[in-house]
């Protein structure tokens, strides 16, 4: 790639993938790569008054996961890919760093998809994103997502059905968070995901959501903002359990573990888990 890709193009493109019923269930065997890539200064600005993380020049993971993601997305928009972009729900991420990237520096990048399964409520896959600054692999990024209601040909249901969440005994509440209806559309313009399903209670009602709901790298960057490493080696996992319907309020606990911090996130009138996110410093 000579360019990362501008975000309108890639929606326009997933534009055309609505109600198409794919006849294959087979990832893409591509790798899209770009090389120096550098960062957008008035674009981490905007990341870091958004979330609450350090203004300075370490990267926080996420800010790298937004300034990369659209050539995710241009990979999710092919015609070869799938499953349909729009309303695709993040399931989980998992991400290591060997070493935080500094502002000043440029890095190459590889995206790939991989690990096309069944889900109860669909067809997931998971797109591979890895950051390198020389021969060295700095970060490796790896995003599940879910084309619900969608199911491919030659994937096989699920052997064990995924029990629904519902309300568990929360931890000690450290924090509160109330998201107005218009935390999706100004998450948006910071990361530049304009996925329907965030924007507004009409257009995620078209695509199958009771209301809008909340980015989930949005609720991932405002629970690292205060805990991820600023050197070193870690690894941080988040699992979402139930999307934040926006507007709404989400209850927190963030729990110091001997090597690391693990944070809880709860609906506050009804209990039930919204992400779990645990994060861990490398001995």
């Amino acid at each position: 790639m000579t360019e990362i890709p501008g975000l309108g193009g890639v929606y326009a493109r997933a534009l055309r993938t609505i109600g198409r019923k794919p006849n294959a269930a087979v990832l893409p065997q591509t790798t899209l790569v770009y090389p120096g890539a550098t960062v957008d200064r008035a674009a981490l600005d905007a990341y870091c008054q958004a979330t609450g993380a350090p203004n300075n020049d370490i990267l926080p993971s996420l800010f790298v996961h937004t300034q990369v993601f659209p050539l995710a997305m241009s990979l999710m928009a092919r015609d070869d890919f799938p499953l349909p972009l729009l309303g695709m729900i993040h399931l989980s991420s998992q991400i290591s760093v060997d070493e935080p990237l500094d502002a000043a520096e440029s890095f190459d990048v590889q995206v790939r998809a991989e690990n096309l399964a069944a889900h109860r409520k669909g067809t997931s896959c998971e797109l591979v994103v890895e950051i390198l600054v020389g021969s060295s692999t700095r970060m490796e990024m790896r995003h599940v997502f879910l084309a619900k209601g969608v199911s491919l040909p030659g994937v096989a249901a699920p052997k064990v059905s995924e029990a629904p969440e519902s309300a568990a005994d929360t931890p000690r509440r450290t924090a509160h968070w109330k998201l107005d209806a218009g935390t999706g559309r100004r998450w948006a313009k910071v990361s530049g995901d304009f996925n329907p399903i965030h924007l507004s209670g009409l257009s995620a009602k078209a695509l199958g959501m009771p209301r809008a709901i909340a980015h989930g790298i949005y609720l991932g960057a405002r629970a690292l903002a205060g805990i991820e490493p600023q050197a070193g080696s870690y690894r941080w996992h988040i699992d979402f359990k139930t999307p934040v319907l926006l507007p709404g309020s989400v209850d927190l606990a963030f729990e110091p573990q001997a090597n690391g911090y693990r944070v809880s996130a709860w609906n506050p009138r009804r209990g039930k888990p919204h992400f779990e996110l645990v994060l861990e410093r490398e001995s």
